[in-house]
């Protein structure tokens, strides 16, 4: 049986919001309880905090680029058709 993530304190919560820390406020309730049945030491609950915060803003950004981008389609370098491209192959390699 798991427990049901109990919200974080109304001052934490606060705090999160104000310091634009979205990832870390919504995961944070679930973690909190991992982290005490699990017996996590503090250190590895604010690595694991840190490190969802830091990839959810990287999608973030990546997201308004590519907005900002405004590219007709998106696609990535697995797709490229080599053939038809004129960058030579070990440039294009070394680029990737």
């Amino acid at each position: 049986m798991t427990a049901a993530a109990v919200p974080l304190a109304p001052d934490i919560a606060a705090g999160l919001r104000r310091l634009k820390l979205a990832a870390m406020r919504q995961l944070a309730p679930e973690l909190l309880i991992t982290a005490k049945t699990q017996r996590w030491a503090p250190e590895e609950l604010l690595r694991t905090l840190i490190d969802a915060e830091i990839t959810a803003r990287e999608a973030s950004n990546a997201r308004t680029r590519m907005k900002t981008a405004a590219f007709p389609v998106i696609k990535t370098l697995d797709e490229l058709d080599r053939s038809a491209c004129s960058i030579p192959g070990p440039t294009l390699d070394y680029l990737a």
